[in-house]
This record gives C-alpha cells, structure tokens and sequence, in this order.
C-alpha cells in the first residue's frame, strides 16, 4: 500500500507559519528577537512600549515568533 504524501504547497495562508512578529496588543512594536545568553536556541521577544510588559521566551526562532504572533493578538494573557 503506497502512503500519500501531503505537499505544502496546499495550505492555507492561515496555516502557515509567519516568520515576522506583529504588532503587540498595546499597539506597540515587538522587539528584534534576542538570544538568551547561556542557552542555547532560546529566544526573547518584548514590547518596546516601557510601561507595557509583554514579552514571550521560547525555544527556537520560529516558534518564538509564532508564539508572539498568538499571544500578542488578545487581550489577557
């Protein structure tokens, strides 16, 4: 029995990954994503607005980004 294989050319553009982090729910811009010293493939982004104190850390470049992107679009976190 051959196994199909799914190509990812056929998702959607919502399921795919957007490797540019968007703006925070303050209406401020997020942070260029920092490395954390002293670990390895671990990952910060922030607001730049000083009074507002979200942020995100994470393990890996893209999903630190899509988690920033998942976060930052509600209210509460």
């Amino acid at each position: 029995m051959k196994l199909l294989k799914r190509k990812r050319s056929n998702l959607s553009a919502k399921a795919q990954v957007r490797y540019t982090p968007i703006g925070c729910r303050c209406g401020g811009m997020p942070t260029k994503p920092e490395r954390i010293p002293g670990c390895r493939d671990r990952w910060l982004i922030g607001c730049k607005v000083k009074r507002c104190y979200a942020y995100n850390i994470g393990q890996g470049l893209a999903d630190t980004i899509q988690g920033w992107n998942r976060l930052s679009e509600h209210l509460y976190r």
